[in-house]
């Protein structure tokens, strides 16, 4: 794999925006369906055992134009093509988490599956991690980059693509972090209340997915085709971690095949 100094790679139809700072775990892992692997001991948890660290990246100021154009269409709240949907899940620190759906989400079948399709992933991810005998907090202290290959892997999965079925374009952004950095007021401060307490005590960590998806337009024959003639959706995933790369997401963009 070759890495240039700009801050991000693009091979072949796969384009990736590294933070400015990126320091994680080094594995190896090879892109393998998660029928015919172990979904919850997913890349991001095969830890290199002699604690090897991956050398800070270059800085990178400029996010790939493609990627750029992408989101920004993407989040265009008046376009209403665009259909959203956001849930949160507050995590224990070990294998317990609890689901809480954003208000005002537009519940599309798509959309909910892709949510369904997240939710294994990271019930079968927080398993298998409180299980491995490592001590760390679960997606926190795990690599932003692998922890995003894990789950562009797991929504590239025979199960998963045939719900993805009629989409064009998907946006995918996941944050993580403590719940003093979920919502924060203009000060600064956490928006969290006295009655609040009680429960972040008890789940102090969050994961939380935004999903953007676009319907594709039954009259063009020809919007994304592969060169094969294979039905394709554009899938933008980013993914922040808010104690290691707050306001410089990993970003990885691919034009995945819907043919499993």
């Amino acid at each position: 794999m070759w890495l240039d100094n700009s801050g991000y790679e693009q091979l072949g139809q796969q384009q990736k925006h590294y933070p400015s700072e990126s320091t994680g775990r080094l594995d190896y892992y090879t892109e393998e369906d998660d029928e015919t692997t172990v979904t919850g001991g997913t890349m991001s948890t095969l830890l290199d055992q002699d604690n090897a660290y991956l050398p800070a990246l270059s800085p990178s100021n400029e996010t790939p134009l493609p990627i750029v154009a992408f989101q920004e269409e993407m989040e265009n709240l008046n376009d209403s093509r665009i259909s959203r949907y956001q849930n949160t899940y507050f995590m224990d620190g070990g294998s317990r988490f609890i689901s809480l759906p954003t208000l005002g989400n537009t519940n599309t079948k798509t959309a909910s599956h892709i949510s369904r399709v997240f939710e294994d992933w990271l019930q079968n991810k927080l398993y298998n991690q409180s299980n491995d005998g490592l001590d760390r907090l679960p997606i926190l202290e795990d690599s932003a980059e692998l922890v995003a290959e894990d789950i562009l892997n797991k929504l590239k999965s025979r199960m998963s693509l045939r719900g993805l079925l009629g989409l064009d374009k998907i946006y995918i952004k996941v944050r993580t972090g403590h719940v003093y950095t979920y919502r924060q007021l203009e000060n600064g401060q956490p928006m969290i209340t006295e009655d609040m307490e009680g429960f972040f005590q008890q789940f102090p960590l969050f994961v939380e997915i935004a999903i953007s998806t676009m319907a594709r337009n039954t009259n063009d024959r020809t919007a994304n085709v592969s060169y094969d003639g294979d039905l394709t959706v554009q899938l933008l995933l980013s993914f922040e971690n808010m104690t290691i790369n707050a306001g410089d997401p990993y970003k990885i963009m691919e034009d995945v095949q819907l043919s499993a």
